[in-house]
Formats: structure tokens, sequence, C-alpha cells
């Protein structure tokens, strides 16, 4: 039993951090498609989303 649990805790932390690499992957993807867009001169275009309007304004 311990050592499943011991195993568990490794996948899990495997996990974990296999998740942070990717976000940070996305990150910087994200920040060379920027400059690449600023260098071609393609301006940003941002599709309206819901949380654009807050209810809570009023």
């Amino acid at each position: 039993m311990v050592v499943i649990n011991i195993w568990l805790i490794v996948i899990l932390v495997v996990a974990f951090l296999a998740a942070v690499g990717a976000w940070l992957n996305t990150r910087i993807i994200l920040k060379d498609l920027a400059k690449i867009k600023n260098h071609l001169g393609i301006k940003e275009e941002r599709a309206p989303s819901v949380f654009d309007n807050d209810l809570d304004k009023e």
C-alpha cells in the first residue's frame, strides 16, 4: 500500500511539472508570435468575450 502511495505521489508531481512546463512553453510561443505580428505590421484582433461586459458595473 505504501508503494502505491509513493508511486501516486511521484506521478502527480510529474504531471504537475509537465503542466507548468506546457504553460510556460505556451507563454513563450505567444510572446514570439506577438513579436512576429508586430514586425509584420499585423494589427491585433481581439474577439469579443463574455467577460468584457461586466454586469456588476451598474
